[in-house]
């Protein structure tokens, strides 16, 4: 990964280990690239995680939606611009913008964020935070994230759920499975029933509840309105600790 300052982007480049037999590149590699781009934005903005280390306080994401008219496939190259858009009462939101090695436009995304207390996860209100005024929203985010509430049991598509294990390869530095496992969760579940050449044009993911190292969860699919829905439940509370959609078309030109 490199960052080129006169353009202000972060590029990537695609490995075979983050592709699909299709060599199309994952969603939840893409979602890993968009955050190593807004981790390292924020680090240039002085609110980065060593900053915040250094408060007992941490990044957490609560929402995030991806538009592809292009999807990057193995070895090709990626550039990521990513702009904060401040916050509003606790939320962050940031947009990003992904080109191709030729710099056009293949696809955009949005993302919504707080700033948590380390260990319990409590949202910290940014006005209490020394110098964060700086950030307090100046010119909202024309893009927006949707809600996703789970669909009802008797709505799910037939079959049984696939179930997944919060293993040691999958918690991150907050001590809980990482977000973009829940992407790949979601993306087998999608292909469980979708053929392998459908191509992923949107994903929308909404996070409930964390899952701590151990717990059982099991992953529902449904077919809402064309739409693939996906909602994950921690299996021993049964609480929501997900819900993805993800619409699927055919993208330049090709399934």
């Amino acid at each position: 990964m490199d960052y080129l300052e006169e353009r202000n982007l972060y590029r990537f480049t695609v490995m075979g280990t983050e592709t699909d037999i299709e060599d199309r590149l994952h969603y939840h590699a893409l979602c890993s690239m968009l955050q190593e781009a807004a981790c390292l934005d924020a680090d240039r903005q002085g609110c980065g995680s060593n900053t915040l280390d250094q408060m007992n306080a941490c990044w957490l994401i609560l929402r995030m939606k991806v538009c592809m008219t292009r999807i990057p496939k193995w070895r090709d190259e990626i550039y990521v611009r990513t702009v904060s858009h401040g916050y509003q009462r606790v939320f962050f939101n940031r947009d990003f913008d992904i080109y191709d090695s030729n710099f056009e436009p293949i696809g955009w995304a949005t993302s919504v964020w707080v700033i948590t207390e380390q260990g319990s996860h409590r949202p910290i209100r940014p006005a209490s935070i020394p110098g964060m005024e700086a950030f307090a929203c100046q010119e909202p985010s024309s893009r927006n994230v949707e809600k996703l509430i789970p669909v009802d049991a008797c709505q799910r598509d037939e079959g049984n759920p696939i179930t997944r294990y919060a293993d040691y390869s999958d918690i991150d530095r907050n001590m809980h499975v990482n977000n973009t496992r829940y992407i790949a969760w979601s993306e087998d579940s999608f292909y469980l029933q979708n053929p392998t050449t459908d191509a992923i044009k949107s994903l929308v993911i909404n996070y409930s509840s964390e899952v701590k190292t151990g717990e059982e969860v099991k992953v529902f699919r449904s077919t809402i309105n064309g739409s693939v829905q996906v909602d994950g439940f921690e299996v021993s509370t049964l609480r929501p600790v997900f819900s993805a959609r993800f619409d699927s078309d055919v993208i330049d030109g090709v399934k």
